[in-house]
């Protein structure tokens, strides 16, 4: 018995001093490598998407002014294309509203009930103030200066100086404005002064001579 654990004892003594026996040394050298190649690639990958953010934040910039910039075009064709439409109504109640003027000069001239006739001015007026809240106001253009913006000449009238050139003498058919911008020109005529050839009878001697 006592031969046994002698023996036991031995192999314990053995595993002892094995477990003492020093650990093989580290490779620090390839593990430091492993990291600085770890972070580059690291700062690589950083750097790519960082690129990529921007590349991508800059196409989404240029998208959004390019919408922008057609939203804008799309809201501009559609005002004036409202616009049109809006300038050839009023047009057609410019054109009524003279037909009536004119069909109530003509009635002044007949004996009619006071009461009709003061209806049709009631109608007129009531024309007037649609015409007036949606932009319109007429031209003003007797006694003012020829303006090739808001006129359209169709005739002259001649005049031995009393008045300037240019100057409208007579509307015959009146102008509209529709938001300070021409809906309808006048059509107007102008002054033009007369210019006498007084032939000097001195030079005309001289010339002769």
């Amino acid at each position: 018995m006592e031969q046994e654990k002698d023996s036991d004892y031995s192999v314990l003594e053995n595993n002892f001093n094995d477990s003492d026996s020093p650990l093989p040394p580290l490779n620090t050298e390839n593990s430091d490598e492993d990291i600085v190649n770890e972070l580059k690639k690291t700062k690589n990958e950083l750097e790519y998407y960082h690129n990529l953010y921007n590349d991508t934040f800059n196409k989404l910039k240029y998208s959004l002014a390019d919408f922008d910039n057609y939203r804008k075009n799309v809201e501009k064709q559609n005002s004036l294309k409202i616009l049109s439409i809006k300038s050839d109504m009023l047009s057609v109640v410019i054109n009524i509203r003279e037909d009536f003027i004119r069909a109530i000069d003509t009635i002044k001239q007949s004996k009619i009930d006071q009461a009709i006739f003061e209806g049709l001015e009631s109608i007129l007026k009531n024309i007037d103030t649609f015409l007036e809240k949606e932009g319109i106001k007429e031209i003003m253009s007797l006694n003012n200066t020829f303006d090739p913006n808001i006129h359209e000449i169709i005739g002259f009238s001649y005049n031995e100086g009393d008045i300037e050139d240019n100057i409208v003498t007579k509307e015959i058919r009146k102008g509209y404005l529709l938001n300070d911008q021409v809906l309808r020109p006048s059509l107007v005529e102008i002054s033009k002064k007369i210019v006498k050839n007084n032939v000097n009878n001195n030079n005309k001697m001289g010339d002769e001579i």
